[in-house]
């Protein structure tokens, strides 16, 4: 139908939730949102067809972004025993064009487009037009790309930077105990999470021996937020600073002259932790890179922004025959 032209099915699957929408390519406007839980399905698509029970009738073109690794015309999930490929999707919504991207990979392609209501700045600084950008998710996950501009258009440039080691100072350990992160590797994607401000927290509580007076990750963000706990309140302070410390280093490594943007769960929700300065003293603290570094901005995706469904879209329109863009992002699309 040519009312649907131009709309696509369009879908993020993340560590443990999925988010489904239909998307207009070309506004990349946002409609009949839904947010699912992946521990709700035995397959992917189980989630798509629950969507499709709750909507008219399925665009001819879907999107799907996810943590995982897209190879051909196949995807593997990373953070669960799921597999999915191009025929499933057709299988399950009778699509023309069918497109599956990684989800940090989505999620760079959107940061040229989101608005000053999308963003919320950490620190202003001076963006070079065209400059590389950077983006780092932290949530249930952690993911790390880059974007670059190549002739007339941006490309992401992904990896596996979630699983970087990370690695905690002499003082850090001073404060949390010696056994703290002890594991022989402990990655980035172990420590950005709402998994890992719990984990910081225990630390700090068990260190000082004292009774913990906050449980999960949400409930230690806001009773440390409120100063209510002392104890949340100093686990937010460490994590802003580590946080400080792993940006700096991916904006360093890419470059990230026309801005370095955070997102996920963990990082919208203590926004204020970022803006005490504990951040960017860790940020800027680069040595001889160290003005380099400050004047490039830092700016946290609202988690309305919908980053990873509006990426979709974009790898959608990219992928149609019709887009004469001089790059495209490594999508698996089908006409």
């Amino acid at each position: 139908m040519v009312e649907h032209s131009r709309q696509a099915l369009v879908g993020a699957f993340g560590a443990r939730y999925v988010s489904l929408a239909i998307a207009d390519i070309d506004e990349l406007s946002v409609s009949n949102f839904a947010l699912l839980s992946t521990a709700d399905f035995e397959q992917p698509m189980q989630a798509v067809e629950r969507y499709l029970a709750s909507i008219p009738r399925c665009p001819n073109k879907v999107s799907l972004a996810l943590a995982g690794t897209v190879e051909g015309d196949a995807a593997t999930f990373s953070y669960r025993n799921w597999k999915l490929s191009r025929n499933d999707v057709r299988a399950a919504t009778r699509a023309d064009h069918v497109c599956l991207i990684n989800d940090i990979e989505a999620s760079a392609l959107v940061l040229p487009s989101l608005s000053a209501y999308d963003l919320q700045d950490l620190h202003a600084g001076t963006s070079v037009p065209y400059g590389n950008k950077a983006v780092l998710m932290a949530g249930a996950a952690v993911g790390i790309a880059g974007l670059v501009r190549a002739d007339t258009e941006w490309a992401p440039v992904v990896g596996e930077g979630g699983f970087a080691r990370f690695i905690p100072t002499r003082d850090d350990l001073a404060e949390l105990g010696a056994d703290f992160l002890a594991e022989p590797y402990t990655a980035c994607d172990d420590v950005f999470t709402g998994a890992g401000l719990s984990a910081l927290y225990g630390a700090l509580v068990a260190k000082a021996n004292v009774p913990g007076r906050s449980s999960g990750a949400r409930q230690i963000a806001a009773s440390g937020l409120s100063g209510e706990d002392p104890v949340a309140a100093r686990a937010l302070q460490i994590m802003a600073t580590w946080l400080g410390r792993v940006a700096g280093d991916i904006a360093l490594l890419y470059g990230a002259r026309g801005g370095l943007y955070m997102g996920g769960g963990l990082v919208a929700n203590i926004i204020p932790a970022l803006q005490t300065g504990h951040f960017r003293e860790a940020f800027e603290s680069r040595g001889q890179r160290s003005a380099y570094i400050a004047k490039i901005p830092v700016k946290v995706i609202k988690t309305a922004a919908d980053a990873g469904l509006r990426g979709a879209a974009i790898a959608m329109a990219r992928s149609l025959p019709s887009h004469t863009g001089a790059s495209r992002p490594n999508v698996r699309a089908a006409s």
